[in-house]
């Protein structure tokens, strides 16, 4: 078993393959752990089946235990996101698109273009959670196959819709208008109703308290330029 921290939350599971302990070693704590969760080898075996894979069993352990962490993550004003999340000015922003649109590859953009000013803190899948009112994005131990990411929670200053472009445009837009694009990238927890409308009380807080912009960019270096002018401007 091992304990790790994410978003604040210590969390217990009791795992059956060093896999796990490989990918949490950023992420181990010692704390009271605040739930457990456990993946079966029965239920392994089913997600090898149901996704037509052949993986490592530790691999599908850890996609599962993450997957029923998020189960649970709501009762902590938490949930899982899709998405990439840098920091930069001490702030998180949250890069998110539908598959393959290249929101991994916008954030890389990022990288080359302001190096030192901004870092990675979850590539893929971070925990994010409201506090007092305020939204935090958290790093994982599930950060995508690049591993890009780090153990910080950061107060999130703006979400960026990805979108693909022949020219580079970004422009805020309203709650209304991101709420469709902004749910999809979200972790629902179908098996549990109570935490299923909590996700979604939670989620309407979260985009009501950041900047929201649209960035339509067709992945040249001034994409990152446009979106960060966008994210810097003045309300």
């Amino acid at each position: 078993m091992i304990i790790i921290e994410i978003a604040g939350l210590p969390i217990a599971i009791d795992n059956k393959y060093e896999h796990l302990e490989i990918q949490a070693r950023d992420y181990l704590s010692d704390k009271e752990p605040l739930f457990t969760v456990s993946v079966s080898e029965d239920e392994i075996d089913a997600e090898r089946k149901s996704t037509g894979t052949d993986y490592p069993s530790g691999y599908y352990e850890s996609v599962m235990a993450y997957r029923k962490i998020a189960e649970k993550l709501p009762e902590y004003d938490a949930f899982l996101f899709h998405g990439c999340v840098i920091e930069f000015g001490g702030k998180a922003y949250i890069f998110t698109a539908k598959s393959g649109v290249g929101k991994t590859t916008h954030m890389r953009i990022w990288i080359s273009q302001f190096g030192r000013e901004i870092s990675v803190i979850n590539g893929d899948k971070p925990t994010v959670r409201m506090i007092n009112g305020v939204p935090y994005a958290s790093g994982t131990p599930w950060r995508g196959k690049e591993g890009y990411g780090k153990n910080v929670m950061r107060e999130v200053a703006g979400i960026v819709f990805v979108n693909r472009g022949e020219v580079n445009i970004a422009g805020k837009i309203t709650a209304k208008e991101a709420v469709d694009a902004f749910m999809s990238q979200i972790y629902l927890p179908r098996k549990n109703p109570s935490n299923l409308v909590k996700t979604m009380r939670l989620a309407d807080g979260f985009i009501r308290a950041v900047k929201l912009v649209r960035l339509e960019c067709n992945m040249e270096p001034e994409a990152a330029h446009v979106c960060r002018k966008a994210l810097e401007e003045d309300d």
